[in-house]
């Protein structure tokens, strides 16, 4: 699985965001250690200012066009949504690879 550079543009501009953005001292921490927990996943915090309530986001890096988004209000919320799309995904995948002849490669198979 993919997990975070560290050293890539996106780890960096996460920093500047919270910054720019003034995001709770904590959660830029909160958002890097859920990165090298959850390999596959981007994390970032999403502010009240908008109008939708504050909490965290992710995004898958690999998967491309289903099971690719994940939000919750707390860090275990954002952990269960996390869960539950690579349930779903793995779900897909099986049922994908179920319809396909034996040894054919699935396109899309993360």
């Amino acid at each position: 699985m993919t997990g975070p550079d560290e050293t890539g543009l996106s780890w960096r501009n996460r920093r500047v965001i919270a910054e720019r953005l003034g995001w709770p001292d904590e959660r830029l921490g909160d958002c890097e250690r859920l990165d090298r927990e959850h390999l596959g996943w981007s994390v970032t915090w999403w502010d009240s200012r908008n109008g939708e309530a504050a909490g965290f986001r992710a995004q898958h890096r690999v998967r491309w066009r289903y099971f690719t988004y994940a939000a919750g209000g707390t860090e275990a919320e954002l952990v269960a949504a996390m869960a539950e799309q690579d349930r779903l995904a793995a779900m897909q995948l099986a049922e994908w690879r179920s319809l396909r002849p034996a040894g054919s490669i699935v396109i899309g198979s993360q």
